[in-house]
Parts: structure tokens; sequence; C-alpha cells
């Protein structure tokens, strides 16, 4: 330990990430339908200070840090481990016997975060490639688990603060560090006081070569070298009875037939994996059927259920002899994340270590989906339907949906009133006012009031509007312009003056003052002209 340094001091050399934003949460005193604290979540839209660490220490604050720095290097990444059942004792001693250099701290939903810490900086692909690899060998990828950092690469370049490409935030450790749930954890189970942690986080910080040699396939039999990841991984953990054992033993069946298709031969290798991958192995009568809905079809991996996604490793498992296809492999998805921003919310979705911004319809649309993605040169599998998934893209989407994170807009909805004005004072501009109310139907403004005392007011039909925002380059609906209006302030009308016509009625925008130059003009006579 540097004991020259202070706590705080080693506090933030351990958890640094990005030196230009950081996040920030907010408990609302409210329940998720899982039980699980509610919080509020936002971006600071700045660096984080030492008033900041300090204050999260002390417990008045929540913050979170980016592992992902701005030149695309991290010194820590955690898999996020969100279960409320998970055995944390009995995760730590696979990770021990395994040889991980992961340092378990307990979540704020009891989870467990598992952090590698690092003595130096290094590649954030590097080290999402290597948490991946670890957290498919545990078993602990399904949806409701996280990677950080998210992304392999940002981009901070943009000028919009929406269209940099930036990185996820993590909750920090040692909120109200005296009396905090969310600590380190010993071997045993106890947890690690803050004035420990730094010694303690000593014995397992790792280098850049040593982060390349970890080998999730190290500790495997040698027989399973070319299987694909999911199912070595059953053999090394065992699947129980109730918990994904059936579909993992459906995973075997496709590679037994892969091994040798011989209808005399599959079926016995079938018979010793059941042995090795059930807990208990499936009985004699479930073993029997499953060989005979094989031997009359062939099938591909069931990737996407529960227990396969658990231990997937697509990018490895597409470099196995006995692995899927390329044209099977599917990007690997991280967790969906929804900007609530005026007027309209829209998602971010880490796809293969790149955030991709989607709108509503992009996210509702596999098509729209797949075409998006195409965008940043990935390329998406369709999902298509079978027997036993009629619809696996709307299964796909609701797990994203259901697990995602809500985030305050980065231009907060605090901003809405100045980015209203500044709409409605582009809209007064580009369309022509009249001085007759009953014009607003042949696409005029009107203005109520624009000599009184009192406010004045604008009038005009939601399609003189709507044609505006096309003009922009806002190809909105009537619901999305109702919405911007509605938010804004606006209201819809009826009538005016006895005339019975639909239409809405607005503040008059604050228009900016354009003040003109004085300029002199000195007029000298020409050298012909007469003095």
């Amino acid at each position: 330990m540097k004991e020259h340094l202070t706590i705080l001091e080693q506090f933030k050399q351990l958890f640094q990430g990005s030196h230009t934003y950081y996040g920030e949460s907010k408990p609302t005193g409210q329940k998720k339908p899982n039980g699980k604290a509610e919080y509020k979540s936002w971006i600071n839209q700045r660096p984080i200070t030492d008033e900041d660490w300090n204050e999260h220490l002390e417990g008045t604050r929540h913050i979170g840090t980016v592992p992902i720095r701005d030149d695309s290097t991290c010194s820590w990444g955690v898999i996020d481990v969100d279960r409320y059942n998970i055995n944390h004792l009995e995760l730590i001693k696979i990770i021990r016997d395994r040889k991980y250099p992961l340092v378990p701290y307990r979540s704020k939903s009891n989870g467990l975060h598992l952090f590698i810490h690092c003595k130096e900086a290094v590649s954030a692909k590097l080290m999402r490639q290597k948490l991946i690899e670890i957290a498919s060998d545990l078993g602990v990828r399904d949806e409701t688990t996280d990677i950080y950092p998210a992304q392999d690469i940002v981009d901070l370049t943009p000028d919009a603060w929406e269209e940099k490409r930036k990185g996820n935030f993590v909750n920090l450790p040692y909120q109200n560090s005296k009396r905090s749930t969310r600590m380190a954890m010993y071997d045993d189970g106890k947890s690690v006081p803050i004035e420990e942690l730094f010694n303690h986080v000593e014995h397992f910080k790792v280098s850049e070569s040593d982060l390349k040699k970890i080998n999730a396939e190290s500790s495997s039999d040698p027989e399973t070298k070319d299987y694909p990841p999911c199912v070595a991984h059953f053999m090394k953990n065992k699947v129980k009875e109730g918990q994904g054992r059936n579909d993992a033993m459906f995973n075997c069946a496709v590679l037994c037939k892969k091994l040798n298709p011989d209808p005399d031969y599959w079926p016995e290798i079938l018979r010793d994996l059941n042995k090795k991958v059930g807990e208990p192995p499936l009985d004699p009568k479930e073993l029997n059927t499953l060989i005979n809905q094989h031997t009359k079809n062939d099938y591909n991996y069931r990737c996407n259920s529960s227990i396969a996604k658990m231990h997937c490793d697509a990018k490895k498992c597409v470099t196995k002899k006995l692995g899927i296809n390329p044209n099977e492999a599917m990007p690997e998805v991280g967790k969906l994340i929804k900007y609530n921003v005026y007027p309209e919310p829209y998602w971010v979705l880490p796809v293969n270590g790149i955030n991709i911004k989607l709108d509503n319809k992009e996210l509702y649309s596999q098509r729209l989906f797949a075409e998006k993605l195409q965008t940043a040169d990935i390329v998406w599998r369709t999902l298509k339907p079978t027997k036993q998934n009629p619809d696996p893209w709307s299964d796909f989407k609701d797990d994203l949906i259901k697990n995602k994170t809500d985030m305050e807009g980065y231009d907060a909805m605090a901003d809405k009133d100045d980015l209203f004005n500044s709409k409605m004072v582009q809209f007064f501009e580009d369309c022509e006012v009249h001085e007759e109310f009953d014009q607003i139907d042949n696409g005029y403004i009107w203005i109520d009031n624009p000599d009184a005392s009192q406010a004045s007011e604008l009038r005009f039909k939601i399609q003189t509007f709507q044609r505006f925002m096309k003009k922009m380059g806002n190809n909105w609906n009537n619901r999305e312009c109702t919405n911007f209006l509605q938010v804004g302030g606006a209201e819809p009308k009826k009538k005016h003056a006895n005339i019975q016509t639909r239409h809405w009625r607005s503040p008059m925008p604050k228009l900016p003052e354009y003040k003109r130059k004085e300029v002199k003009h000195d007029k000298t006579k020409a050298p012909w002209q007469d003095n």
C-alpha cells in the first residue's frame, strides 16, 4: 500500500475511468416490478472531481464511473452478475479453483460485481474479450449480466453530445463507505473494509501480459478443444434438472451428430455425455426421446436457449471445428439503455462493442434493426420462427426491454423550454403570417393580440407545423408533432372567434434581437470631380 496516499486518492486511482464525464444515480423511493429499488440515473457532462468522489464515499451521492477512457483503454473491468439467488461463496470457490484474478464485490441488489484490476491501462477491447470468456466459463452470461466496459472503442470527436459514442458507467462500490453493503469480499464472504481494500486488491492486480494469458479453456479436457464453448462448459459445470438441463442436452445431441453422423454410433456418444453433463442425467426414456428426435431431423445448436446463452462465446464458437458456422453467428449484444429525452426517447444498444443508437421504429422492427446494424458493418442473422418458438424476435426484444436501464437524457428535460422556443422561432420565421385568422387553413400562421399589452400567441394548423418539421429533416408523424407541442406548452383548440376549425395555440416565441451595425460611409470625391 502507498502509505503516503489518502483513502480518497487510492480509491480514485483504483476506479478512475473517463476524464470527460461520469454517471450518477439517485433512489426514487419506489420499487421495480422485480422488487429491486428504483433509481433515476443520468450522465454529468464534466470531469469527476475530488468533491464528487468524496460525497460518494460519505454516502450523500451515488456516483458511477465509465471504465473505458477517452483513448479506448481502461485499468479495470467488471462482470455485473445481477441475480438475487446467486450463491456468493459457491461462485467465489469456482473462481479461485480456476485461478481467475477476479475481486468479488457485493452489489446494491445483492448480486456480484466481479472486477479485474490492472497494473496499467490496457485496451478496452482486450478487457472485454477476457471478461466475456470468463463469464461464459462461469456460466453467468444470461440477459441480466452486464460486461463493462460495454464498448471496445469510444469516439468523442462529434460536436453534438448525443452523437458521441460514449461508454456506459458502472455504479461504484463503497457508497457510504463506513456503513456500506457494497464492498469487496474476502473468499470466506466477509466484507473488506475500505482501509484494507487497496492491500487486498494488490494481490489480484494483473499486467497486460497476464490478462492476455487468461484462458477459460485451460482447465478443460483436451477432448473438448473442438467443441462449442457452451457444451465444453456444460461438462465443466454440470447442468442441474430444472436449470436448463434438457436444452443443454439438445445441444449435446447436435454435437454428437457432428462428431459422427452414423446412427449406430452418435447415440452412444450422447449417452456418455449425458452422464457428464446432467445432474442428474436424463432418465433413459427422456434420452431415447431426444435421440429419436435427432434421428429424424438435423438441427442447429439452440444458441438462444437460456442455458446456452449463459455459457455462450459466439466469437470463439465460430473458430471451433464443431462449433457454429459463420453464417449462424449472432452479434454479441449488451444491455439496452433508454434515454428519456424530449420530445421522443431513443435507445442505445452495445453490439459487438459498438454503441448503436436506435429510434422506436428501429427497435421494434427486425428489418429496420438489421439495417441500422449494417451501417456499423455488423451483420444481423434474422431470427426465424420455429415450432418451438413462433416469434423469436419478440422474445429477443422483450428480453432487452425487460432488462433495460433507464437514463435521463444527455440534453436533460430541464432544457426542453429552450429547445421548444428554438424550434418555434424557426417555425415562425419560416412560415408566412396572414392578417386573417381563417387563412390558417391554407398553411398560414396568425398572430393573436399582436399589438395588445397582453402576451401574443400563434395559431396554426398541425399540418403546417408537420410540413415545417419535415422540411427541417424530421419526418414526424401527427402523434410526434402533437407530443412536442403539448410538452412545450401549446394547446389544441376547436374554434376561435366563432370560426370552427381545429388548430393549435402556442405562446409567441422569444425572438432573438438582431442589432444593426451602425456603419459610417465617408464619401470622398473622385479626382475628376470638382473640389
